[in-house]
């Protein structure tokens, strides 16, 4: 029988029981936290990006939309969190499809308001979606920090984590490992990969919990990556690009960084 293709709707965090449910037995096969704290994690997003083959849940983004300013200037700072899919569909530009479907939804916002997706990245695998996905993207080997963009570092650093905070590094340190996913160590040959590596670098206790503050400015280059991906999404077509997505994101580094 021939799977149904996934479908990616952003919706208000108005939710079932039943719905969120549904989300934690999804979850929590990949993180170790309990069901209560999961609800109440649950609470602190504005919206959810769903993930459905048919109208089964198979994954979804917590969203957290926050209009603020920093250096005097207005910022929309989009948080991804809470972020999982079921093994057997990742690879599928699910996580750009949703950047792409926030920037359309505050487009006009975004237009008047410096605007940044970030996540705090517990994985290179979730480093690597802003990686292999953005352009521009920080903190990264090749795109220096401007002083803008450690402000906004800074500012959610020590708005959302306080005490556990690092303003030197721009890493928020873990009370313990939460994320039960085999598949966040790193091989020792994918860290020939220029991103892996230098997310290890900058995140060197990533493997006690530590997770690594990532931004994803929108900026014309980094929208038209999101786009392009989202044409490609509806129109059915990519089916290479996805290919070598599910390799790069979920499995390896691309040939050309192996050496």
């Amino acid at each position: 029988m021939k799977k149904a293709k996934i479908t990616v709707s952003i919706v208000s965090n108005e939710l079932s029981p039943a719905v969120k449910e549904e989300m934690w037995n999804v979850y929590h096969k990949y993180y170790d936290y309990s069901k209560a704290y999961f609800m109440q994690r649950m609470e602190k997003n504005n919206f959810y990006s769903l993930y459905k083959n048919g109208e089964e849940i198979v994954g979804f983004t917590g969203l957290r939309i926050d209009r603020t300013r920093v250096n005097g200037r207005k910022r929309l700072l989009i948080y991804f969190g809470q972020t999982i899919i079921d093994t057997e569909h990742r690879g599928k530009s699910l996580i750009p499809t949703t950047g792409a479907k926030l920037c359309l939804k505050y487009w006009p916002e975004m237009l008047t308001s410096k605007t940044y997706f970030w996540a705090d990245c517990l994985t290179y695998k979730a480093y690597l979606v802003f990686a292999k996905t953005l352009e521009v993207y920080y903190p990264s080997y090749k795109n220096e920090k401007c002083q803008d963009v450690e402000a906004v570092i800074d500012f959610i650093g020590e708005t959302h984590y306080r005490d556990t905070y690092c303003r030197a590094t721009g890493t928020v340190q873990k009370e313990s490992v939460v994320v039960s996913d085999p598949n966040i160590k790193i091989p020792h040959k994918y860290r020939q990969d220029p991103d892996i590596n230098f997310y290890v670098a900058s995140n060197p206790l990533f493997m006690e919990g530590h997770g690594l503050i990532t931004l994803g400015p929108v900026t014309w280059k980094n929208f038209g990556n999101l786009m392009g991906r989202l044409a490609n999404k509806v129109l059915g077509m990519g089916r290479k690009a996805r290919t070598a997505e599910r390799c790069l994101l979920y499995t390896s580094p691309s040939p050309r960084d192996r050496g």
